[in-house]
């Protein structure tokens, strides 16, 4: 990296002054609804600031898409997205609000029992677990200073994780609405930086990968519908699910889920043109590495700086936001829900969540390079093993009376098949799971194996729940 002076000392500031904004935060009491859920207060701006910078926390998967699929990352990490956050809005959020219960376990729990909370505990535990977070920010740390992945990425995640111990998710969210602010003018500069000295027509057309101007990359039906499905995490997604339950009202949730899909597309406007840019105009190392590589090509200083700011502050943001949710689900959802606890102990257990699930994403990410890879076959599988029984909890899809043993089953047994499957694809160098259907390629990935399975099993005990009062 070639930064100035003028780039390390702006860095320098926005990071100091993320730290200030995370550790001034003032709870105001020491409840444990207050630590992780602000007391379920949060307004129609900060919700909004929040949840846009925590769900796009994957900036440099975009990078990493863009130089494997072009134009088609559209397609294939933006439409899912909206598509599935907008039937949140509509069949979520009011529900989710409305509920006393904060967690994906609580709900499962009112409906089917401890036994099915403890299990979704334990899968929402590692959906929740930010390994992409840490393998990104490590990456950039990596960038900046020199010190190799492997250091990156552990001093990134004590550093970026401290203030949580203090302020939970008040500290969070005041974090959130500065990288929220940031990620918009980090990118608007790069790209009108770009716009500015590069026509864009012009640079695309340079291109000597034409799949990578095609709507889906050159990849196929197949291939778009795989990635589609896995726009459904949205539905299950316990960070989602969390900041949805701490709004103040529930048409506050309904609103800012729908509002935020209009930012989640303008940024994606903002990254995929940066991204084609990169690819276009920079000749070295792509993957999860194109967008600071390039922005650190072409921008000239200070400018440089901001567009540094933008990423990392997403990055920090989304990474926090998570290690809370592990957190708080190891200490509220797990220990205490196996034995009874005061607040004190059961803060005092989240705050050994934080740190545990940090643990396990700092090993996530140093085993498993890709954040593209982390999104789609370690999170897929516990998305089809949830996405079920979090619906029915819900009272969608249909009137389930299936006991809580066949929810039980279909959750391990899907989650079981979707890991072995992984395990199986990466032992034979088919880390993507790809397939082959009458000479096309098709990415099967964990999540329609587990999914099927999942339904399967539910179906089976849908059938026999229904059968029990005939025969008595």
């Amino acid at each position: 990296m070639e930064l100035a002076a003028l780039d390390y000392a702006v860095i320098a500031v926005f990071v100091l002054l993320i730290l200030a904004l995370g550790f001034s935060a003032k709870l105001r009491d020491s409840s444990v609804l207050q630590f992780v859920a602000a007391g379920r207060s949060l307004t129609l701006p900060v919700f909004v600031a929040t949840l846009v910078s925590t769900w796009y926390g994957g900036i440099l998967g975009i990078g990493e898409s863009v130089t494997y699929y072009g134009l088609g990352t559209w397609v294939l990490m933006g439409v899912p997205y909206y598509v599935f956050a907008l039937v949140y809005a509509l069949y979520f959020a009011k529900r989710v609000r409305g509920s006393e219960q904060i967690s994906l376990p609580e709900r499962l729990e009112l409906r089917y029992g401890k036994k099915v909370a403890l299990l979704c505990a334990f899968l929402v535990f590692l959906l929740a677990v930010p390994a992409t977070h840490v393998l990104m920010l490590g990456t950039l740390v990596d960038l900046l200073s020199g010190f190799g992945l492997s250091a990156s990425i552990v001093i990134a995640t004590i550093i970026g994780t401290l203030f949580l111990y203090k302020g939970g998710l008040l500290a969070d969210v005041r974090v959130a609405i500065l990288a929220f602010l940031m990620m918009y003018i980090g990118f608007a500069v790069i790209d009108f930086y770009c716009l500015a000295h590069y026509p864009i027509l012009q640079t695309l057309n340079s291109l000597q990968d034409k799949n990578l101007l095609k709507w889906d990359g050159g990849k196929g039906i197949l291939f778009v519908v795989s990635f589609f499905i896995l726009g459904a995490w949205t539905l299950v997604d316990p960070g989602f699910h969390q900041r949805v339950a701490s709004t103040n009202t529930p048409e506050t949730g309904k609103k800012g889920v729908l509002i935020s899909v209009f930012f989640w597309f303008l940024f994606d406007v903002l990254t995929i043109t940066t991204g084609m840019y990169g690819i276009s105009l920079h000749k070295g190392e792509g993957g999860v590495k194109l967008f600071p590589l390039f922005g650190n090509e072409i921008l000239p200083p200070g400018l440089k700086a901001i567009f540094f700011c933008g990423m990392i502050g997403t990055i920090v943001s989304a990474m926090v936001g998570y290690t809370l949710v592990a957190g708080s689900t190891l200490g509220r959802e797990v220990v205490a829900r196996m034995r009874p606890m005061s607040e004190d102990k059961i803060k005092l257990w989240t705050r050994f969540g934080f740190g545990f699930a940090c643990l396990v994403a700092i090993l996530l990410a140093v085993n498993i390079d890709s954040v593209v890879n982390l999104w789609y076959s370690w999170s897929g599988a516990v998305v089809g093993a949830l996405l079920i029984p979090v619906s029915l909890s819900y009272g969608l899809l249909w009137k389930s009376r299936a006991g809580s043993s066949a929810v039980f089953a279909s959750m391990a047994i899907s989650f079981c098949i979707a890991i072995a499957w992984l395990i199986f694809g990466m032992r034979t160098g088919n880390p993507y799971l790809s397939v082959h259907i009458q000479g096309n390629e098709f990415s099967l990935g964990t999540l329609l194996p587990g999914l099927a399975v999942s339904a399967l099993i539910m179906g089976i005990g849908e059938a026999a729940a229904r059968r029990k009062p005939q025969d008595e």
